[in-house]
């Protein structure tokens, strides 16, 4: 009998749209099928830290997880910071196109100027996609300095801050923005963002653990554009467990925010390239947001999703 290669895999599943084709590569047995067992966990009942980069060290350190998902930026403000982890494949999906800020239509937000003019702070995850996309897109019409961010934790705690009035704005993409335009939140500002998604290993699992997992990735990218209905149920259903666990308050509209949900598109998994690392990077450190780092070839495993 083969012996499958054990990955750690902590979950948290607010996020799980971003992780989805993990979730579907797991249920439907693909890991198991190219030599993983996937071990799964729940590691941040208590939300996401401001200060990542540690936080992913200390659980590669101590074997919570052996590989994390997260925007590019993330991932290399995170192995930069530290000195730790291989980007071992990246993803794009339409999810990056679904960021925008959004208000209350209670507020007197209309635009971009009321938000600056007033003074009002921006909900984010801080040292993540929305922190990143949101400074990005607003320095194009306003000084940066003039920008507030609040960093109030993961999305759906951006979401429920945003809805107890406890903020005013907020970044949301994905299912949490078209929950907010169901129950008839007001979009502000479309956030463009053409940065994929990154998925950052632990140097020690050893390539050809990389390699399986990226092609258990990719079998179930295949999996979800062939049966794009029967996916959609299942996004749609652990979207309505998020409501369940983490935001109770859409529950009356529950069966408003259930129609509204869209299952993304997903390319299949590839390497990181070169340009796209320099450039990151490039806005990161003229921001003064991380340091040097490894570099590129110290930092991407270019042949992990080398296939693809």
């Amino acid at each position: 009998m083969k012996t499958l290669t054990k990955i750690s895999h902590g979950y948290y599943q607010p996020y799980f749209y971003w992780m989805y084709p993990i979730l579907v590569a797991r249920e439907q047995h693909l890991f198991e099928q190219d030599g993983i067992e996937l071990e799964v966990h729940d590691i941040v009942p208590q939300g996401q830290p401001e200060g990542k980069a540690q936080w992913y060290k200390e659980a590669f350190e101590t074997k919570s997880r052996d590989f994390y998902f997260c925007c590019a930026w993330q991932g290399i403000y995170s192995t930069s910071e530290t000195g730790r982890g291989l980007i071992g494949a990246a993803l794009k999906s339409s999810l990056i196109k679904t960021f925008a800020i959004y208000t209350r239509p209670d507020t007197r937000i209309n635009s971009v100027l009321d938000l600056i003019e007033s003074g009002t702070p921006i909900a984010v995850n801080k040292n993540a996609d929305a922190h990143y996309v949101t400074l990005k897109n607003l320095s194009e019409f306003v000084p940066e300095e003039r920008v507030r961010l609040s960093h109030v934790g993961g999305v759906e705690r951006c979401f429920k801050a945003l809805m107890s009035k406890e903020v005013d704005a907020a970044t949301l993409a994905g299912p949490y923005a078209e929950a907010a335009e169901a129950i008839g939140y007001r979009r502000v500002l479309a956030l463009s963002r053409t940065e994929p998604t990154v998925v950052v290993f632990n140097e020690k699992l050893g390539h050809d653990a990389l390699t399986a997992f990226v092609k258990s990735i990719n079998g179930a990218i295949t999996l979800i554009n062939a049966e794009r209905e029967k996916y959609r149920r299942r996004y749609v259903k652990e979207f309505e467990e998020v409501i369940d666990r983490y935001l109770p308050e859409l529950e009356a509209s529950r069966s408003a925010v259930a129609s509204r949900l869209t299952l993304p598109v997903w390319a299949e998994a590839r390497t990181l390239q070169k340009e796209e690392f320099l450039q990151i990077h490039s806005f990161l450190l003229e921001h003064g947001l991380t340091q040097e780092g490894r570099g590129y070839s110290g930092t991407v495993d270019v042949s992990a999703a080398a296939s693809y």
